[in-house]
């Protein structure tokens, strides 16, 4: 059996989950709370999650993870074989990961009234104490990150005009294509979709969205081609165990 280890409420989890899916791969999350860093460090030294635990290893990182899948269990593939197509997924995957993560994160938990919202449901497993806590330090601490990698200095204006952009972007690559690359769901559809959803909990870059018949169409898509699971597995949390 798998194991998927993750925090709550992260888009990386979710291109994970998709993937496991889609391969029609048993799997067990285990879900961690942000107060558990130790632990998380003792399964995983570079303290990051989602990680995946299978056979007596473990394998960090959401791309890492992805191409262990891949080369682990190739059918059904979601990296494609041409080199080229393989290249073009490769280039949309990081471009989820290193750059959307960064607007979706900033827009989820640092503007009002989405940090609202969002906070409380991404610490709700937590203790009481930081339920109470998470909520006061986690704007700050996340407008620091999005400080230092640049979109974080832009106005709120600006921003959006970035993610709109983004948004315009991948609907332009759907014009006249069911998926990303090529002509089946790849890797670049999960992590790209995971971002997106994500940026769904930020309701400004959720009526952007709705705004591009295309890229609903491709988020439906994505969503009827990856959400049924293998065999039925209980989730868990560290709560639950206690």
């Amino acid at each position: 059996m798998l194991v998927l280890h993750q925090y709550h409420l992260s888009p990386y989890n979710e291109k994970l989950q998709r993937m496991l899916n889609f391969k029609g791969i048993a799997f067990t999350e285990q879900y961690w709370q942000l107060g558990e860093r130790k632990q998380v460090a003792a399964l995983n030294p570079i303290g990051k999650l989602p990680a995946l635990e299978h056979d007596g290893r473990v394998i960090c990182d959401s791309t890492d993870v992805a191409h262990y899948l891949e080369q682990a269990f190739p059918e059904p593939p979601l990296i494609p074989a041409d080199p080229a197509l393989r290249g073009q997924v490769h280039v949309l995957e990081d471009w989820a990961d290193e750059s959307l993560y960064f607007y979706e994160m900033h827009l989820r938990f640092t503007t009002p009234g989405n940090r609202e919202r969002n906070i409380p449901r991404m610490v709700e497993h937590e203790s009481a104490f930081l339920r109470w806590l998470l909520p006061k330090v986690v704007p700050g601490g996340i407008a620091k990150i999005t400080a230092s990698q640049g979109i974080g200095r832009k106005s709120p204006e600006q921003l959006m005009i970035d993610v709109t952009r983004h948004i315009e972007a991948v609907n332009d690559l759907l014009s006249e294509a069911q998926w990303l690359v090529g002509n089946r769901i790849s890797l670049a559809d999960l992590a790209v979709y995971g971002m997106f959803d994500a940026l769904r909990d930020a309701d400004m870059a959720a009526a952007q969205i709705a705004r591009y018949s295309a890229v609903v169409a491709w988020m439906e898509r994505v969503e009827q081609t990856t959400s049924e699971r293998a065999s039925p597995a209980n989730a868990t949390s560290k709560e639950d165990d206690s």
